[in-house]
């Protein structure tokens, strides 16, 4: 039996991936520390009844005590970090370590097994860009000195942590550049914008805008994020790919659709837009469309809020 290793298990994307590979007939180990994930994800996995061994880790430390436990690992996705701005700003020196040291971690385990390692950049990366979409041989435009630069630079050092190992190992680990994914199994208080607008509406609370609600962002559903990760695992590709949805919406048309799917009585409340937070997200889909080909996102924004209205109506 193949084995694949996942770090941020009780994670959104995470427990996503672990599922995905087990119902594929993997072994699966999940690590996390539940700094930001969920319990109830790791409850979900293990009620699949299927070959899952979990372990409260930090990808930051030693991982040694994994080598008598795995055997024919294939990959592992390093996917623990907090991901949203409100949990990556109170966490910001482990966002920066599990980033460098927890990715340095993962790679020098995979290559005991001749294994592969896929690392979880971000959209991020780009900052906030001058062009639009944005592909993935743009360098960015990026803060290094402020509040959201613990995110963003740790997942552009992850980037060049690869370059670099890849070059000197004759390895080929790879990176993916998520552009704003959603689902059910986000943490209800990650504090990203599908989410909060959806339990705000379900709380009739007013949903919170920062900035003039013109801000764009290009919305994922998860089911074709894992389809996007697992191709990219297996192509041996190690230059960076976005993987979203290229589909451009306003912060307010979001708003407006969770509204109308609600069915809501609460009303748009405008706040102060935060320090270098991006007017425009759209990621440039030719690489991947190609690369990854007969990957693209086929789910629409409407039909995924509302999975995930009903997940979070019973979670």
């Amino acid at each position: 039996m193949n084995s694949v290793i996942v770090t941020g298990a009780a994670g959104f994307l995470g427990s996503h991936l672990c599922e995905y590979y087990l119902n594929a007939g993997y072994k699966v180990f999940g690590l996390d520390n539940f700094s930001t994930g969920l319990k109830s994800n790791i409850t979900h996995l293990n009620s699949l009844k299927k070959d899952f061994e979990f372990h409260e880790f930090d990808a930051c430390q030693d991982w040694t005590f994994l080598k008598n436990k795995v055997q024919n690992l294939k990959y592992i996705f390093h996917f623990a970090s907090p991901a949203s701005p409100p949990l990556y700003q109170r966490l910001a020196i482990e966002t920066l370590w599990v980033n460098s040291i927890g990715l340095e971690q993962a790679l020098k385990f995979a290559d005991l097994y001749k294994a592969r390692t896929i690392f979880a950049s971000t959209s991020e990366v780009y900052g906030d860009p001058s062009i639009s979409p944005q592909p993935e041989s743009y360098w960015g435009n990026v803060n290094s000195f402020g509040e959201r630069s613990c995110y963003d630079e740790a997942k552009r050092f992850g980037e060049a942590l690869i370059f670099s190992h890849n070059k000197r190992h004759n390895t080929q680990h790879g990176l993916i550049r998520f552009f704003n994914s959603y689902g059910p199994r986000m943490n209800p208080d990650d504090g990203r914008v599908v989410i909060n607008f959806i339990k705000q509406a379900l709380a009739k609370d007013s949903l919170t805008i920062y900035g003039d609600g013109t801000q764009t962002r290009s919305f994922c559903f998860v089911d074709d994020t894992i389809a996007g990760i697992a191709k990219y695992a297996e192509s041996y590709i190690s230059v960076p790919i976005n993987v979203g949805n290229d589909k451009e919406f306003t912060i307010k048309e979001l708003a407006e659709i969770v509204q109308k799917i609600t069915k809501t009585s609460s009303l748009i409340k405008f706040e102060p837009l935060p320090s270098d937070d991006p007017k425009r997200r759209r990621p440039d889909l030719t690489k991947a469309k190609t690369l990854l080909a007969p990957w693209e996102p086929k789910i629409p924004l409407e039909i995924g809020v509302r999975k995930m209205v009903d997940w979070l109506s019973n979670y």
